[in-house]
């Protein structure tokens, strides 16, 4: 009889892409029914849902490749930018 070797499940390629479009689908069907106002959750949907699955995905890799410094330094700017966005859209549409 053959010895049974564990195998973890991996994720298959793009999972955190697909679990970052869903958060943020989710955040911006929840930002339109508490605003009833799509321009506000149309960036809300961009600016979460990309850089929230590039993390995502990142860590769902399991090979030991070091992560790059400035890939760090590029999602975290695209989450402050997204919620920038976010903030001014509210604030223009509080405005006007």
């Amino acid at each position: 009889m053959k010895d049974s070797k564990s195998i973890k499940p991996k994720a298959f390629i793009g999972t955190g892409y697909i679990i970052g479009a869903i958060t943020g689908i989710v955040a911006a069907i929840a930002a339109f029914v508490f605003t009833e106002n799509i321009a506000i959750s149309i960036p809300l949907f961009a600016g979460l849902s990309i850089p929230l699955g590039m993390i995502i995905e990142q860590k769902m890799q399991v090979e030991d490749k070091e992560k790059k410094p400035h890939t760090i330094k590029i999602m975290i700017t695209l989450i402050a930018i997204g919620v920038l966005f976010f903030f001014l859209f509210f604030i223009i549409k509080k405005i006007i």
